[in-house]
């Protein structure tokens, strides 16, 4: 079976493996294999005319579109009518999602950018914006050189903060393009921000979603769907959307002052009493016991929780197998309570202790997946998992497919540009053949 994708490596560039960004370019004359993103980038097309996928979703290509891609989406370029010449900024986007969690005052406008980049990959410019973003990248190609020629700059005085300082420009300048153009992609994004059942529901849990609804979105039968939703969390349409919308109420309990009326009209929640029972079901205890216990005034930058959870976050990605990785252990371990331990990692990572451990398993996995002959069940076992159906279920809302489907779509693509061809059937042939 041929591969359908490609999964890049992390790095951000062939020439610097721990460099924050890097500058190229590409021309492409005919469709491309689909590719899967560890490493964010930004793509403009300043040349030619095609299509192009994004987490199944298609875009046309025209001269001056922009591309936003961030970590794990998919791209296709599905067809090529004129040659696409494009200029490409591959950069470091956890870096620079933390470092303005760390900025006092950035807060609320930092998280609303990369939630904005994750969910609006295309960008189709006018012409004042044009020469803005020309600029942005030839002063980045001027300071950082060409990746792909071999052709790095030597290091000016604060070359690092200078292209901190000009990534963060051109998100801001994409966010500010996306403005004026929102109405033209608006139905489309609608469609399409997330290729996951799991997560369609999860971004669109605030609307008045129903199983016709979602099915319709996804061309299948109310039957299927409430099947596949049953067979991957083990519960139906109705009990995943009232816990992944107490999931969200958790956060808006903690972070913000505003009222239960409030929060249950921005979840989608028919009143405050609706969201307090279901509430309850779910965590044991009322919203308002719940605020008082987790609770904090404001959000105030505190450099003890900045430490915290990137160390946190980097003894996770060095001992996600370990046995003992429960909050209760990792607070203790950092001498903390659980509380004061999700409070630091939702800042900076903006997931809690066990969603940030699922989300590095199921990232360790997808290597192994695409680099080993190891069974599935072994792969989940070797990543910490002690039940296969709770890796699958992980696996599908962090990647909206299964293991095996990821595993036979997918192949790794390194910073040489060679490739990892292994396949499954010719290794099973050939353990036949020794038998």
């Amino acid at each position: 079976m041929s591969k359908k994708a490609i999964m890049q490596e992390s790095w951000t560039s062939g020439i610097n493996p721990v460099s924050l960004c890097s500058f190229d370019y590409e021309a492409i004359e005919k469709p491309t294999k689909a590719m899967m993103h560890q490493a964010a980038r930004f793509m403009y097309f300043n040349k030619g005319v095609g299509k192009i996928k994004i987490d199944g979703v298609e875009y046309d290509i025209v001269p001056h579109t922009l591309c936003a891609i961030t970590p794990w989406k998919v791209t296709d370029i599905i067809d090529v009518r004129d040659t696409l010449h494009l200029s490409l900024i591959v950069y470091d986007f956890q870096f620079m999602n933390t470092m303005l969690k760390v900025a006092p005052g950035l807060e609320v406008d930092s998280t609303s950018l990369f939630t904005f980049l994750a969910s609006h990959p295309v960008a189709y410019l006018e012409k004042e914006q044009i020469s803005t973003i020309y600029r942005i990248m030839s002063s980045l190609q001027n300071e950082l050189g060409v990746d792909s020629a071999v052709m790095r700059q030597a290091d000016q005085p604060f070359t690092f903060l200078y292209t901190v300082v000009k990534i963060l420009e051109l998100m801001v300048e994409y966010r500010r393009c996306l403005a004026l153009t929102e109405e033209a992609v608006k139905q489309k994004n609608n469609i399409g921000i997330q290729n996951s059942i799991l997560s369609y529901i999860y971004f669109h849990s605030a609307e008045h979603l129903t199983l016709e609804k979602v099915a319709e979105v996804f061309y299948i039968s109310e039957s299927s769907l409430s099947k596949r939703l049953s067979d991957l969390t083990g519960t139906t349409f109705t009990k995943l959307l009232n816990d992944i919308r107490i999931e969200k109420a958790t956060d808006y309990l903690i972070y913000t002052g505003l009222t239960l009326e409030e929060i249950a009209d921005i979840l989608g929640f028919s009143d405050a009493s609706h969201l307090s029972k279901h509430f309850v079901e779910k965590m044991g205890l009322t919203p308002n016991k719940y605020r008082k216990a987790y609770g904090k005034e404001g959000a105030v930058y505190r450099p003890a929780d900045k430490n915290i959870a990137l160390e946190v976050t980097d003894y996770l990605y060095n001992h996600y197998d370990a046995d003992d990785l429960l909050a209760s252990t990792i607070s203790e371990k950092y001498g903390i309570s659980v509380s004061e331990l999700n409070r630091a990692l939702l800042y900076y990572t903006e997931m809690n202790f066990i969603t940030l451990l699922n989300f590095v398993r199921v990232n360790k996995a997808s290597e192994m997946l695409v680099d080993s002959n190891y069974s599935i069940l072994d792969i989940s076992v070797s990543v910490g998992y002690s039940n296969i159906k709770t890796f699958n279920l992980n696996f599908y809302k962090f990647k909206g497919m299964t293991p095996s489907e990821f595993r036979e779509s997918i192949t790794l693509q390194r910073t040489d540009q060679s490739e990892n061809k292994y396949k499954n059937k010719d290794k099973n042939k050939e353990k036949k053949n020794r038998v």
